[in-house]
């Protein structure tokens, strides 16, 4: 699995598995077979296309929307989770400051 520990400007598309522990300072787009473990931050929306997954350790400062991916929640989503298909599961632990539609 591929680590980036740095700070990226604008949207960012992971398409591959990698552990994301630094910032993405727009939205992030995880593609088909992509998978994408967030220990950092996401300054905009998360989106999940059909296929992929994510797992949110760190916290995401926009929206999630889900369109058929898996999405497991350990950390922070500071906005809602708009699901139009997929699996989404959140820990006990996890922090949802938004609504689910």
């Amino acid at each position: 699995m591929k680590i980036e520990n740095r700070k990226m400007n604008g949207d960012f598309k992971v398409s591959e598995e990698l552990t994301l522990n630094g910032t993405v300072g727009g939205s992030t787009i995880v593609a088909d077979k992509g998978f994408l473990v967030l220990n950092g931050v996401i300054s905009q929306d998360l989106i999940l296309e059909k296929g992929s997954k994510a797992e949110i350790c760190g916290a995401v400062n926009g929206n999630v929307y889900n369109k058929g991916g898996e999405l497991r929640i350990k950390g922070v989503v500071n906005g809602s989770i708009y699901k139009d298909a997929g699996l989404i599961i959140i820990e006990a632990d996890a922090k949802l400051n938004g609504k689910i539609y």
